[in-house]
């Protein structure tokens, strides 16, 4: 929770930045008339053809520093936190997993625990009182965050807990 306090503060404090950036752009380019103005003629037609042409490539590349700066900041600030959920060790990274389940993924994964890690498709539909398509989806999508692994079996799936899922549990 503190890193997201630190994003919206940087974002805040970015977004600010180029609002007073884009001020003083129009104060300097026009000092008898209405920022707001020169801002909205700017944002309709573009900047006038007698500007030097280092005006604009400094409003465009600050723009995109500040941008990329957004990107920098959500890349290391909020990516580590998922990548660590995958390759981190131990309850803390179950007890995140567990919180970021939906109430039908967390009946599977219950159901899954509760017969030891490993139980046919077609059975927890049954337990966790789901239908088939419903419990295909929440498997699914279970499979595709590496939390379960999927076997055919028959005319139904083997679905067991990822090693590293299921060694944190207990």
């Amino acid at each position: 929770m503190e890193k997201l306090k630190v994003l919206l503060i940087l974002l805040l404090t970015a977004t600010f930045g180029l609002a007073v950036a884009m001020y003083i752009l129009a104060v300097s380019l026009a000092p008898t008339e209405s920022p707001l103005s020169v801002l909205a003629q700017i944002m309709t037609r573009g900047f006038s053809q007698d500007l030097p042409f280092y005006i604009p490539l400094s409003s465009f590349l600050f723009l995109c520093t500040v941008l990329a700066s957004m990107v920098g900041v959500i890349y290391f600030l909020v990516l580590p936190e998922m990548k660590d959920y995958v390759s981190g060790n131990g309850k803390d990274t179950i007890s995140i997993v567990l919180r970021t389940l939906k109430p039908e993924e967390r009946e599977v994964v219950s159901v899954l625990d509760a017969h030891g890690g490993t139980y046919l498709q077609k059975f927890i539909t049954k337990e966790a009182g789901l239908s088939r398509l419903k419990t295909h989806r929440v498997v699914a999508a279970l499979s595709e965050r590496g939390i379960v692994h999927v076997e055919k079996r028959g005319n139904t799936n083997e679905v067991s807990l990822a090693k590293w899922f299921q060694d944190g549990m207990h």
